[in-house]
């Protein structure tokens, strides 16, 4: 960035194009002022009443609708935990005789990157 910053004071210098003419803010506030129109020439301000959106006289049904949702949401996963934890030893024993099956994570690995026995001894050789 410095590079093109040296760059552009190299072919163009340091001074700027642009002047100000001499005595310009002296009297800019009185000129901008003498430009402005006249208060009685400008319509006068327009009161607009505010009236609430629907959402703010619906707000209060929305919030009691999903406290309520929540709660029946809650209330379902309980009752529906409360009743499967007498199956729950059950899931663990199947789980327990899956893992200890003939088929392991490694041999999983195996079949995913296509290795066969040979493969595997060769890799294991290099180490």
């Amino acid at each position: 960035m410095e590079r093109e910053e040296r760059f552009i004071e190299e072919k163009f210098g340091r001074r700027t194009p642009f002047k100000v003419p001499e005595g310009y803010f002296d009297d800019f506030a009185s000129q901008l002022m003498q430009s402005l129109p006249e208060s009685e020439d400008r319509p006068a301000a327009k009161v607009v009443a505010l009236r609430k959106s629907a959402w703010h006289r619906l707000r209060p049904v929305a919030i009691g609708v999903a406290s309520v949702c929540a709660a029946v949401f809650g209330i379902g996963v309980f009752m529906h935990n409360g009743n499967n934890n007498a199956d729950h030893s059950a899931v663990v024993a199947g789980h327990a005789a899956a893992v200890s099956s003939s088929y392991s994570a490694v041999d999983a690995m195996a079949d995913y990157t296509m290795l066969d026995n040979e493969d595997m001894y060769n890799y294991l050789a290099d180490i």
